[in-house]
């Protein structure tokens, strides 16, 4: 693997057999985004990719696709080298100068984008939404505000801001093409933030989705590094030869990860079992996590998982997978690791290394179950907590018009430090600092609150219901306001 610069603009390659490939990697994602403007990134996605594609992507290249993840957008070109350069060329002039003219059928498909990924909401999403609320990695998942209501010039702005040479990233599967002549706007690279977790998430089990069957997840943070793969890897190896696990398995123990920033990844362990074994597999993985973190593993483990790494890197794939996670660990700030630096890396790690990176498992622990399912009673996992059952001090009270059966016990409540609303059966909270986004309509506010929290309120629902709306406005800076329809969902 090989480092070189374009234009101000890093480029990994690797001469890789198979069709050329070239990656245009962008370090912003849908955990960067303001969430008024919540699917910005994808609008300037969209648009770029329009604007390659009408200049003719069948004629010129094989293959053409983009995504949007949480930290970063992604751009793949299959081709011949020089056309895959001309089109790299094209889509990077593209973002410069995003083609706004083409901005209402961009919002088409990034909201039938959103509408099919929000029906599949798996465990990460619903951990990461639990773990760290409407904030960072937390805001996969959630329901957008109407991405229709972007205009031109915050589609510019973005782009303008997070779409340059210093916060982008070249990977190619094969040396440089002659024609490769890419411009981005000049800008840094955008340092990710650390993005604390919510108080009191940590150490509890939340439910997952009923549609996503009988998965058991584990999650935890440990160092961006090869030690912290290293004992991930270790532990999935040690989980399908536990006698506390193995047998509740119908299926593998799968590995996700992603970058939370400040050095760290939140790795997640995901063991397909049945609702008998729920409780094996959680208190089995648990345990041997725990175990690896206070005595950490035998030689032989460290030595059979090194061995097990350094096959893989033999690999055409592995090869491909290696240059492409390059680019993704430039935009993060991390080290570079080619192929013979990570294979010593490999060797020189041992047990205590596995046992360090493992350290922070007991205090950033958190685990997911199937619906309707609870860990056993001697599990060390608490049930999450509510996290808007917290009172104000000092608040106003407003009570609804009508007394009805749906009204009689509802109450809102708003003072200096925040919104309450009692529906008779729950409590919701948002204080004003921890405010995400306030959906504006005629009569009716939407308070979105970083905990999770939804509050509605419409006008002609309360006493002096136009009073509480001017209170909102007051105290909730016209930033984070977006238009929403009337009768939008929540």
């Amino acid at each position: 693997m090989r480092r070189t610069e374009i234009n101000g603009i890093p480029l990994y390659w690797d001469d890789i057999p198979g069709p050329f490939t070239a990656w245009l990697l962008v370090g912003t994602g849908l955990e960067d985004e303001p969430f008024p403007r919540a699917g910005v990134t994808e609008l300037v996605e969209q648009l770029a990719v329009a604007a390659v594609a009408v200049a003719g992507p069948g004629r010129d290249v094989d293959e053409l696709d983009s995504a949007v993840a949480g930290d970063h957008t992604r751009f793949r070109i299959v081709g011949e080298p020089e056309r895959a350069a001309e089109a790299v060329n094209r889509l990077c002039r593209a973002l410069a100068g995003p083609p706004v003219d083409g901005l209402a059928g961009a919002s088409r498909r990034v909201r039938a984008r959103q509408e099919r990924e929000e029906r599949w909401e798996g465990f990460q999403e619903r951990e990461l939404r639990f773990r760290y609320g409407l904030r960072g990695p937390g805001r996969n998942g959630w329901e957008a505000p109407a991405v229709e209501h972007i205009g031109g010039e915050a589609v510019r702005a973005w782009a303008a801001e997070r779409f340059t040479r210093g916060n982008a990233v070249l990977v190619l599967t094969g040396p440089p093409p002659k024609a490769l002549d890419p411009r981005l706007p000049e800008g840094p690279r955008v340092e990710r933030p650390v993005v604390a977790p919510l108080p009191g998430t940590s150490g509890c089990w939340v439910e997952a989705p009923h549609a996503w069957g009988e998965r058991v997840a584990v999650s935890f943070e440990a160092p961006a590094s090869p030690a912290g793969h290293i004992a991930v890897e270790l532990a999935r190896e040690r989980a399908l030869r536990e006698p506390r696990v193995a047998p509740n398995l119908t299926g593998d123990v799968e590995i996700h990860s992603s970058y939370v920033g400040g050095g760290r990844m939140l790795f997640h362990l995901v063991a397909e079992t049945d609702e008998p074994g729920v409780r094996a597999v959680a208190d089995g993985l648990d345990g041997l996590l725990r175990e690896l973190a206070a005595e950490g593993p035998a030689e032989e483990e460290v030595r059979r998982v090194e061995r097990i790494w350094s096959d893989r890197l033999d690999g055409e794939e592995q090869r491909r997978t290696q240059l492409f996670v390059a680019g993704l660990d430039h935009l993060s700030g991390l080290e570079f690791l080619d192929t013979p630096i990570l294979r010593a890396r490999l060797a020189a790690y041992g047990p205590e290394d596995v046992r360090a990176a493992l350290a922070a498992y007991p205090s950033t622990a958190l685990l997911v179950l199937p619906a309707h399912c609870e860990p056993s009673e001697g599990s060390p996992f608490v049930p999450e907590p509510d996290q808007d059952g917290k009172d104000l001090h000092e608040a106003y009270v407003y009570r609804p018009k009508l007394f009805g059966p749906a009204g009689r016990h509802a109450r809102m409540y708003l003072g200096d430090e925040g919104i309450a609303h009692w529906t008779g059966r729950c409590h919701h909270v948002v204080r004003w600092h921890q405010v995400a986004g306030v959906g504006v309509a005629e009569g009716r506010r939407v308070v979105f609150g970083e905990q999770g929290a939804v509050i509605d309120i419409a006008a002609d629902w309360y006493k002096s219901g136009g009073d509480l709306i001017a209170a909102v406005d007051a105290r909730a800076p016209a930033s984070l306001r977006f238009p929403i329809g009337e009768g939008e969902p929540i």
